[in-house]
């Protein structure tokens, strides 16, 4: 066992309550400051302060960031201290997954590529660590997390498959285009699109599937109304791309964007900004058509 040094602790709460200077001291101690985050977030040790952030569960947006900021900080300056911890201890390794995105080393792989596995609780962790880590020879593990139960998992195995760039996501994502999950399907499409940049050109010519009006609305996203339009980037007549940003909406916890659910032609616009709407009130009317192949 380690020894903790008086005050390690303290450093973490107050970097974590926003004092950035408490970061230059816990790298000033030492590898320790690192061990004790890591045994905090696994739940070996109760220092008096919360490790939340946890796979799947929400948290305060700030306590987040701050959390995230502070594993890369530590992570950077101590990288042998982290893959010591893990080496000797991989029961840690999910504690340590999120941490490995700001490490440029190649023993984050075999980590990352364990916590792809299903039911290991950190995939999406580790789908955030490949996207900076992965390559071609991980599109079917990848593909596999479009069917996990958790949808912030299946949104970001979308994102790193458009970032990996391998012709054989093309397959599982045209399958994904035709769902009734507007969500989904947009997801999909967007993936595609940067398989075909990256490949330069085309994959085949697009079938489209007409929609007709659409109306788009705030429900649906975390942490409920009421909702202050902190910016908005439509009026009736543009035309708009697939997954094209909208309008930013905020409220006292997070803030979430309005995007494009296909391509189409803004009709009508009900919201300004400034305006305050709650979930169900209807922002952005389109005429719309989707890609399903």
């Amino acid at each position: 066992m380690y020894a903790v040094p008086d005050g390690i602790d303290e450093l973490i709460v107050s970097f974590l309550r926003g004092d950035n200077r408490a970061g230059d001291r816990l790298v000033a101690a030492g590898p320790v400051s690192l061990r004790r985050l890591i045994d905090a977030l696994a739940g070996r040790v109760d220092p008096g302060w919360n490790a939340s952030g946890a796979e799947g569960e929400r948290c305060d947006r700030e306590e987040f960031e701050h959390l995230d900021r502070l594993q890369g900080l530590l992570a950077r300056a101590f990288p042998e201290a982290l893959f010591d911890a893990v080496a000797h201890d991989r029961t840690l390794e999910p504690a340590v997954m999120r941490m490995l995105k700001c490490v440029e080393d190649p023993r984050a792989v075999p980590i990352l590529e364990r916590g792809l596995l299903p039911g290991s609780g950190v995939r999406w962790s580790a789908l955030c660590g490949l996207a900076v880590h992965g390559t071609a020879e991980h599109t079917e593990a990848v593909v596999d997390c479009l069917d996990d139960a958790s949808e912030p998992t299946r949104s970001e195995a979308f994102d790193v498959l458009g970032r990996l760039g391998d012709v054989r996501a093309i397959d599982p994502l045209l399958r994904r285009l035709s769902t009734d999950d507007g969500h989904t399907a947009r997801r999909a499409a967007e993936a595609l699109d940067r398989i075909e940049r990256r490949i330069g050109g085309p994959l085949a010519p697009p079938v489209w599937l007409e929609l007709g009006p659409r109306e788009l609305t705030t429900g649906g996203a975390p942490f409920g109304g009421p909702w202050r339009v902190m910016e908005g980037l439509v009026e009736r007549g543009r035309t708009v791309r697939d997954g094209e940003l909208l309008a930013v909406l905020e409220n006292d916890y997070v803030s979430t964007e309005l995007t494009a659910p296909g391509p189409g032609t803004v009709t009508d616009v009900r919201i300004a900004v400034g305006d305050e709407v709650s979930d169900e009130v209807v922002a952005v009317v389109l005429r719309a058509r989707r890609r399903i192949g």
